[in-house]
């Protein structure tokens, strides 16, 4: 780890001399995130139910086994929905999904898709006889 002085004007050339590739594999080495699939799909869904009125505001967080993305009703409320993707060390290619409501698991998948489902309306059509 380099510690730099940043009060002198030739400390900035050792700033930009810096390599931090190290730093950013470290990162990605020990934390879960959403691939870039994974999260289109779910900022997508939220597209649609922000434009609905239905959600407000959402906060994404990443753990050493866990992604979550917590979606708010209010800004200042604890959150309605979290979608959760969880995995261990090891086992990165085979992640879990979960959707949470207060605490309590609603949906559970290994599939994106279907977890993000649940929240889609279904269309019914009814025969008249």
């Amino acid at each position: 780890m380099n510690i730099i002085k940043l009060n002198e004007k030739k400390n900035f050339d050792k700033v930009k001399k810096l390599n931090l590739s190290n730093t950013a594999s470290f990162i990605n080495k020990n934390f879960i995130f959403f691939s870039k699939y994974e999260l289109t799909s779910i900022l997508n869904l939220y597209s649609r139910q922000v434009s609905k009125g239905f959600w407000k505001d959402y906060a994404l967080d990443s753990k050493a086994n866990a992604a979550i993305f917590s979606i708010y009703k209010h800004s200042h409320d604890k959150p309605m929905y979290q979608i959760i993707k969880k995995s261990f060390k090891g086992f990165r290619n085979m992640p879990d999904f979960f959707i949470t409501k207060d605490s309590e698991i609603i949906n559970k998948s290994t599939e994106i898709s279907t977890i993000l489902s649940k929240f889609e309306k279904k269309l019914s059509i009814k025969k008249y006889l």
